[in-house]
């Protein structure tokens, strides 16, 4: 997900964007209607997101090691990919 911020709301809203930036892409920030910078979590950070919630399917329905080879396997691969 790409999201257009003013650097307005930016300065008005930092906290509330901070605690996004984990799940997005990235923030374009406009300055007077115009791309001006991006801004974007570290990728030691978006992997920490991940860690945290890894297991998180542990002893239910979504348990199931066939479910998850089809999912991780692509149209044109014809091996499931390594995690």
């Amino acid at each position: 997900m790409n999201t257009i911020i003013p650097i307005s709301d930016l300065r008005r809203k930092f906290g509330e964007i901070e605690a996004l930036l984990p799940y997005v892409e990235n923030f374009t920030i406009t300055k007077k209607g115009r791309p001006f910078a991006t801004l974007t979590a570290t990728d030691d950070i978006k992997k920490s997101i991940i860690k945290k919630y890894a297991g998180a399917f542990k002893n239910t329905d979504l348990d199931s090691d066939s479910i998850w080879g089809e999912v991780l396997k692509k149209k044109s691969r014809k091996k499931q990919i390594k995690i």
